[in-house]
């Protein structure tokens, strides 16, 4: 999946702390220095694999997916929001994208896809998988791109939003899930996912990637429904409960599992 809210975020715990878990990052003196000396080396190396990644990236997860051994708990609720009814509002942390992938492959999904030079390259990226991408901001999106959401998912299927992307920090959940939420009438669903084996991506996300073979566990929440009244403050609440959502999944899914959570 892609994210893809870029609203502003919720709450006032600290920066990349997991759901108020106290842990968070430390930068050093001399990280700083280095930051434009980084930043450089990332633009350049962006610009020299972003041709490669559409072509390759697809054929990789498709492969590996295969190879998964995916369990959903709640499934019925999987089938109620995603293949029928009038849709939902998916939303999963961005560091679970890779392991999401064959949970909503078939189903109707509409990724929504930020309009930045990542973003463009997701959206690529995602065309080759076979989703359907909304170029935009979840909490940004206006009265046309909210209309042409709704007309992709005439019949059900899901919008699907990484509410602490596209940049983090980890586990920040952004107000974009719930204005959309609220304006569109459609539920929120939590996703959690843990894998048996799995590499973690030295990324703001931790970004998982489940190894070949590994079990995969997906927890799929109860929906969230937002009033169509209600007001930025009432956005923060949801959006608080968003995150507590998730984190709940996870830690179900880890639990099921028999691991710890990575994070």
């Amino acid at each position: 999946m892609s994210d893809v809210g870029e609203g502003d975020s919720s709450g006032d715990r600290p920066s990349g702390d997991p759901a108020g878990s106290g842990w968070q990052y430390k930068r050093s003196d001399r990280s700083r220095r280095n930051g434009p000396l980084r930043r450089r080396f990332r633009d350049l190396r962006r610009r020299a694999l972003s041709p490669l990644v559409p072509l390759l990236v697809p054929a990789f997860l498709r492969g590996l997916g295969w190879t998964w051994r995916v369990r959903i708990a709640n499934g019925e609720r999987r089938e109620e929001q995603l293949e029928s009814g009038d849709g939902c509002v998916a939303v999963l942390w961005h560091g679970r994208m890779a392991a999401a992938a064959p949970v909503f492959a078939g189903v109707n999904t509409v990724i929504l896809v930020s309009m930045s030079g990542d973003g463009e390259l997701a959206n690529s990226t995602l065309e080759r998988l076979g989703y359907r991408t909304l170029r935009g901001s979840s909490s940004r999106y206006g009265v046309r791109a909210l209309k042409a959401m709704r007309e992709m998912l005439r019949g059900g299927g899901a919008v699907a939003i990484t509410p602490d992307g596209p940049r983090g920090p980890m586990h920040r959940v952004n107000r974009g899930a719930a204005f959309l939420a609220r304006d569109s009438g459609l539920p929120i669903v939590p996703f959690g996912f843990a894998a048996s084996t799995a590499v973690r991506l030295h990324s703001w996300d931790r970004f998982m990637i489940p190894l070949p073979f590994s079990r995969v566990q997906v927890v799929i929440g109860a929906p969230i429904r937002v009033d169509a009244h209600a007001t930025d403050q009432d956005l923060r609440a949801v959006s608080e409960g968003i995150g507590e959502a998730l984190v709940a999944t996870e830690l179900e899914a880890a639990e099921l599992l028999g691991v710890e959570a990575d994070w």
